[in-house]
């Protein structure tokens, strides 16, 4: 009898445990909003679309989240990085990429290509705008890759047709720069707005359609210190980096490039 009881309040105090480290909707917002303002928390734990919904549904299975956790996870793009040490939410990140065919502007032998994302490596610089930039000049320059993610994406890409004709398709949480120097991620972007073509031409954004894949998607981070240094070139039009699916996700809607 003495056995049983001890087995049984072993058992109790384990399920107390896990359920006192279940991480709840309003923790895990806060938590969200919290590492993607710091910088540095998230850089390195970038990961496609497929396996944020992986990793969001095994930290739901293990306990380590709530489903409405996951939910919400799921809808904004937020995963857990758990932390096995102490078996505990390390952080909370973003994600989001470009379609495999993108040509992005990078340099390679000091000259200034366009190469497509699947086919950039960190043997290549990556052009970006540079700290003094501004919407009268967008001057640019060469940064190291910081950082290159990979991977398969299940949610349907958004497709940006712009007036002139060009396209650009990222996923649902890549940031993008509006023609007042806004970044915003992809799917808050309306028909209508205006991007930023890279010689600072603003086009109105004609269509936004959805278009699945079967490739692998891809995003890259600058060496860049500075918001702005974060802001590449893709299909000769200004996006965000990885960068702004992780510790600058908090600067979403704010004007990053000014006059």
């Amino acid at each position: 009898m003495r056995t049983l009881t001890i087995l049984f309040a072993a058992a109790l105090a384990f399920f107390a445990a896990k359920s006192e480290a279940t991480m709840d909707i309003a923790a895990y917002q806060s938590q969200a909003t919290t590492d993607n303002a710091a910088h540095g928390r998230c850089a390195k734990k970038a990961v496609n679309a497929t396996e944020c919904v992986q990793r969001i549904d095994w930290a739901v299975r293990e306990g380590y989240i709530t489903a409405r956790a996951g939910e919400w996870g799921k809808a904004n793009g937020f995963y857990p990085v758990v932390d096995f040490y102490d078996r505990t939410v390390g952080a909370v990140c973003k994600c989001g990429c470009f379609e495999a065919s993108t040509l992005i502007r990078v340099t390679k032998g000091g000259k200034v290509v366009d190469v497509e994302a699947k086919d950039v490596d960190n043997s290549y610089g990556l052009v970006a705008l540079s700290k003094d930039a501004s919407l009268s000049a967008l001057s640019t320059e060469t940064f190291e890759m910081k950082a290159r993610t990979q991977g398969s994406e299940e949610s349907k890409l958004y497709v940006f047709t712009l007036e002139d004709g060009s396209e650009l398709k990222v996923t649902q949480h890549h940031g993008m720069l509006l023609g007042d120097g806004t970044m915003v991620a992809a799917k808050d972007v309306e028909a209508g707005q205006t991007m930023l073509r890279a010689d600072g031409v603003e086009l109105s954004v004609a269509s936004i359609t959805r278009e699945a894949t079967d490739q692998d998607v891809y995003n890259f981070e600058t060496s860049g210190a500075e918001a702005v240094n974060h802001i590449i070139i893709a299909n000769d039009i200004l996006v965000g980096d990885l960068t702004w699916q992780n510790q600058l996700q908090a600067e979403l809607g704010q004007v990053i490039v000014r006059q």
